[in-house]
């Protein structure tokens, strides 16, 4: 019977040593607690980060999110000296450093209040060049701008963009309100190049406004005419003088 008592405490005692199940006395386990506001409304800061940094070196250790109600509790740090970051996006970051010992093992940073991250930007100043529309007495003018109304590389591509006015993609045909008689004018002058090849020769960016004459005068010799489109180009001009010498 004592051979079987001494077989069972030897064995108890090897497995129990070797599982490590003795602690050390030493060893001090905390934790590190706290409640997050911002400092405007008063009100707790939700899912906000907490980074828990070995002082002096800056090595992350742990870390975890507040509550619902702004609050935290990092577990089971060993003693040591921590820096404390309470982190969130448009708060400026809150570094506090604290120790832990067998004498303060559990220490509550009470309310920690967020300042909000505010910076002074310089002016800036935004210039828009935007299309629109102008009723007039007689004709619609349409100014053309550098939005996505008029997008397009050709005079084509902005003529789809325009109420009441299409483009065939296949045949380049112009209509206006559904009839295809329709006279396509550049600067107030008549052209021999077919609409369907000019379109496609002008570049959107030479264009500065579109009229769209939907009840021409008489000058026009508007018979049997759906209206005039007159497409006015940006005008280049340099500054000097200039003259012949015979």
């Amino acid at each position: 019977m004592n051979k079987v008592v001494l077989i069972f405490t030897l064995l108890f005692s090897a497995v129990f040593h070797t599982n490590g199940a003795i602690p050390n006395p030493d060893i001090v386990l905390g934790s590190i607690s706290g409640r997050v506001i911002d400092n405007v409304q008063k009100q707790p800061v939700s899912y906000a980060a907490i980074v828990i940094k070995r002082a002096p070196d800056n090595t992350t250790i742990t870390g975890g999110i507040t509550n619902e109600d702004g609050t935290f509790q990092i577990k089971k740090l060993p003693e040591g000296s921590y820096i404390v970051e309470v982190q969130f996006i448009g708060f400026k970051t809150h570094t506090r450093q604290i120790t832990l010992s067998k004498n303060n093992r559990n220490p509550d940073l009470g309310v920690i209040s967020l300042e909000i991250e505010a910076e002074e930007l310089s002016g800036v100043e935004v210039v828009a060049e935007r299309t629109t529309i102008e009723q007039r007495i007689d004709r619609k003018v349409v100014n053309v701008g550098k939005d996505l109304t008029t997008a397009g590389a050709t005079a084509s591509d902005i003529m789809n963009n325009i109420p009441s006015v299409n483009v065939d993609q296949q045949t380049g045909q112009l209509t206006m309100r559904g009839n295809s008689n329709v006279r396509v004018m550049i600067d107030g002058k008549l052209s021999n190049v077919p609409v369907a090849q000019l379109l496609r020769q002008i570049p959107s960016t030479s264009i500065k406004s579109i009229e769209l004459i939907t009840n021409p005068s008489a000058k026009y010799n508007p018979d049997g005419m759906s209206g005039i489109i007159n497409i006015i180009l940006h005008k280049n001009s340099n500054n000097g003088f200039n003259g012949n010498l015979n």
